[in-house]
């Protein structure tokens, strides 16, 4: 061998023995390092605790486009990619660990009125009747047809089928008129399994029995039927032609496609046979999501220079977001944050059901958790009362400011914004990123917390390196904390997943109880005190299943 090739051979030995010896003592340098306020350059999401490994080469498989392109590429993939992963992850989860919602709980907290119903179905059921009212009390040149289409959005705390509410509206319109009315009803919508009696007021048969007496009936209404060729729409035009008015109201029904042959024809004898009038009421009850996206549904972007919606993701609304207080827990890789959530839901990372835990990004998807029993237990061991914990979702989020995660559609694709709280982690000091999504959580009025882990280990290296206490040490931590996020001292915690009952862990049990309450309560209330929309269209017929508004 060539004395040339003997140096490069021992040189290549002695780098490769530095590199092993840094990634080993790596922690403990840097924890010292935090202690002393040592400025040292990181990574926008390096991980402190692990080796200083560039995040990318994880990724070197990746071809890095150009900066011009990179970020819509890059958001894209992101959006889509995450909103099928969670969607079928969601699925999976709810219809095993997240179907919890019961009756008992809501009765605690749900208002009712006087006929028993919740407070927002029972409003919806006096609206719906007194547009009923207010319809058929103008003056008619002749027989009306009147479809009503419907747009509920079931909420948890119905513990009956949408069929059960609409019978409640014409029970409430018979009660109201003294009328008697007669009501046809498809056998397939389900009404004879809601055991549903509409009182004295309503002759009730099923669609297409002609034998029934129809000479008290003001007006016949038909539910759940398709009427979609001529010879349906004629069997009601008959039938009704025995009531007092000749009147038709139709409720569920569908009119078929108006670019087919027999529902065109449908809309033609429509017009025909009711000359007083052809009209839809659309009623609607509009969705607790919907709310919220218009309270939270648009911000400006990072720059300022932009307006950007951003829409509640799919697989939130599918995990149970109506009915649930839904807790994020963000961070870099290698932070500890399925090892924190562990420690939050009181199992161990080797029980079932626990969080993944690794020293590389383990969360690639926005992963629900339930608030286990265990935990619960925990906390009511600590004096914490933990109430409807079946209905809070700790949501575990791939970390921001990486090549599937770009920090500037972070906040969009993620959901941050219809969160009830945020807890953004670190193991040691935050980055740049954390920083700046802390930043915009502020600026559109997100709840978070900062969140120290691993503090058990900077409490030993401390003693270790300088013979610091743990009281010491944590100061120090905490104030190098208020520094760099700027956050008073009650939104700054220290915790260990490993000693789950020290430090500041059970303050923020305590805290993210009470804020999950508070934030289900908010929306309960926003939902119980929904407003029915109710919208009239002329000359018009609706099809109720897929709400197309067909013009005649």
């Amino acid at each position: 061998m060539k004395p040339s090739q003997a140096v490069m051979l021992l040189l290549g030995a002695l780098l490769f023995l530095v590199a092993f010896l840094t990634r080993r003592a790596g922690p403990q340098q840097l924890s010292a390092g935090m202690l002393t306020r040592t400025r040292t350059h990181v990574a926008a999401c390096a991980a402190p605790r692990t080796a200083q490994i560039p995040a990318v080469r994880r990724f070197s498989g990746l071809h890095t486009p150009s900066k011009s392109r990179s970020s819509s590429v890059q958001s894209q993939m992101s959006d889509y990619w995450i909103r099928e992963k969670s969607e079928n992850l969601a699925g999976q989860r709810g219809s095993e660990e997240f179907s919890h919602m019961e009756a008992e709980f809501w009765n605690d907290i749900i208002q009712r009125d006087s006929r028993g119903l919740p407070l927002d179905v029972g409003n919806s059921v006096t609206k719906a009747a007194e547009s009923l009212i207010s319809i058929f009390n103008e003056p008619a040149e002749g027989p009306r047809l009147l479809s009503m289409s419907f747009e509920l959005d079931p909420m948890p705390w119905w513990t009956f089928s949408d069929v059960y509410m609409r019978m409640q509206i014409l029970k409430e319109y018979g009660q109201r008129t003294g009328e008697v009315n007669a009501v046809f009803v498809d056998p397939s919508c389900g009404f004879e399994q809601e055991n549903i009696d509409l009182g004295p007021n309503w002759i009730v048969a099923r669609v297409g029995d002609t034998s029934v007496d129809l000479s008290r009936a003001k007006r016949l209404f038909v539910f759940g039927a398709a009427i979609t060729h001529p010879n349906r729409l004629e069997f009601c035009r008959e039938q009704a032609s025995r009531t007092q008015t000749s009147d038709v109201v139709c409720i569920n029904c569908s009119f078929g496609y108006i670019g087919e042959p027999d529902p065109r024809q449908v809309r033609a004898l429509a017009r025909q046979y009711f000359k007083g009038g052809m009209d839809t009421i659309d009623l609607t009850l509009f969705p607790v999501t919907k709310l919220d996206e218009e309270v939270r549904g648009s911000s400006a972007d990072l720059s300022g220079n932009e307006v950007l919606a951003y829409p509640m993701p799919q697989w939130l609304v599918e995990a149970g977001y109506k009915g649930t207080g839904n807790m994020a827990i963000t961070g870099c890789s290698g932070t500890g944050k399925s090892s924190f959530m562990n420690a939050l839901r009181g199992i161990d990372t080797h029980d079932a059901g626990a969080a993944k835990v690794g020293n590389v990004e383990t969360t690639m998807v926005a992963t629900p958790y339930s608030f286990t029993d265990e935990a619960c237990q925990l906390m009511a061991d600590e004096g914490i009362l933990c109430k409807g914990q079946e209905h809070f979702r700790l949501w575990d989020l791939p970390g921001a400011g990486t090549p599937k995660f770009p920090l500037n559609s972070y906040l969009r694709v993620m959901g941050i914004k219809y969160f009830d709280l945020v807890v953004v982690i670190a193991a040691g000091r935050f980055t740049e990123t954390d920083l700046t999504l802390m930043q915009e959580m502020d600026r559109n009025g997100v709840p978070f917390f900062a969140v120290r882990t691993k503090i058990d280990i900077e409490i030993e290296n401390a003693e270790w390196d300088m013979g610091l206490s743990e009281e010491e040490t944590k100061q120090v931590v905490r104030d190098d904390l208020r520094a760099n996020t700027g956050l008073p001292d009650n939104r700054i915690f220290l915790v260990s997943a490993r000693e789950p009952e020290k430090h500041d862990l059970p303050r923020l049990k305590r805290e993210m109880n009470e804020i999950l309450q508070r934030g289900l309560e908010n929306k309960v209330n926003r939902a119980l005190n929904r407003k029915l929309s109710v919208r009239r269209y002329f000359n018009t017929l609706v099809n109720n299943d897929e709400f197309v508004h067909a013009d005649a």
